[in-house]
Order: structure tokens, then sequence, then C-alpha cells
């Protein structure tokens, strides 16, 4: 007589269901990754931009209210950011050389604290671009520069009250949405840019 082990079977076909899950799991992966294009990963890295401009935008006002000058900046006025390319801007505190309350030139910045070597610069990976709306249109930025007094106070070079937007974009993705910041007199907030203002979030 012969003896059947239902449990083991040499000349099976088909997929057990184990085996066909593992196939299923395996080609959705491969479909989320091919439909997270470059489009997705450009909208993910100007958000991630923005949200780091924010960030520092933030920390050097609280850090104006809050730093006295010491050695190596005694005429400390406040802190400030010069926007020096499309994708590099330089964090700083303002040296007021010689005391006339404006902002002269890169002689006047020193570092944000005593053991750093130079100013904090911050790099923005091509192809994104940073552009600064002025006279209602968005400019190259060509060493802009944004300054913060004790008070908190954004200020233009020559210690004017400034307002300003600055809007982060993909220059050949048009229909990327833009991400932008806006600093006003008293807040400073992240939006999107809807080709004529920033509009808070």
């Amino acid at each position: 007589m012969r003896k059947i082990n239902f449990l083991y079977v040499q000349n099976r076909k088909g997929l057990t269901l184990i085996e066909l899950i593992i196939v299923l799991s395996i080609l959705s992966i491969l479909a989320a990754l091919v439909g997270t294009g470059p489009g997705f990963t450009s909208t993910e890295r100007i958000r991630s931009s923005a949200k780091a401009l924010l960030a520092d935008l933030q920390w050097i006002r609280y850090s104006a209210m809050t730093q006295g000058p010491d050695a190596a900046c005694p005429q400390l006025r406040g802190l400030g950011i010069r926007f020096e390319s499309n994708n590099r801007y330089r964090l700083f505190r303002f040296n007021d050389g010689n005391g006339n309350f404006n902002y002269d030139g890169i002689g006047e910045e020193q570092s944000l604290t005593e053991g750093e070597s130079g100013t904090r610069q911050r790099d923005i990976s091509p192809p994104l671009e940073l552009k600064i709306k002025k006279s209602g249109a968005l400019v190259n930025p060509d060493n802009a520069v944004l300054l913060f007094d004790h008070y908190g106070i954004p200020r233009q070079t020559n210690f004017g009250f400034q307002q300003v937007s600055i809007v982060f974009q993909h220059p050949s993705m048009n229909d990327l949405q833009e991400k932008c910041v806006s600093v006003s007199f008293n807040r400073i907030r992240e939006g999107m840019w809807n080709e004529n203002e920033c509009q808070e979030q």
C-alpha cells in the first residue's frame, strides 16, 4: 500500500499565498519609486529650503534681541543676513565700526560667535534658486541685506524699516508650487507664492 504525504507534494503548480503577497509587495514598491519622479523630489527640496531659511531668520532675529557686544564685535547693532547669490546666503553680526548706524559693506560683518572663523554660509542645492520681491517683481538677490536690530525689527542697510519676501523656485519646472518666506515689522512667516505675494500659512 502506497502512502501519500499531503504536506509535501513534489510536482506542485502555481503560487502559494505568501509568494503572491511577496511579489505584490515588490511590485508596489517599484511602482512607488517610479511615481516619485523629479517633480516630487524638487517640491520637497523647495519646501525644506524654505523651512531652513525660516529657521535661520527666526534665530538671527532672536539672537539680535538677546546678544550683546563682545571683544570681536564691540559695536554690535544687531544681526543680519546677506543674500550673496541665487543659491547662497550668509548670516553675520553687524559691527558698526564707524558708529553711523549704516551697514557699509562686508567689512562690517562679523562671525556669529567669537570662535568662528568667518560669517556663516548657507548653500541652496542647485538647480533651486531664491529670488527677492522688489518693486512688484522677483529679482536676483545681488547681495541684498536684511538686518535685525536689538528690538528684533527688520532694517535696511540705512537702518530704515524693511519688509521683504524671499521666494524659492525651480527655474525649469514652472508648474511646481513656489514657497516663500515673508518678513514684516513684527513677524516672519512661511507661505506659498501666488505670483504676486506671499500667502502665509
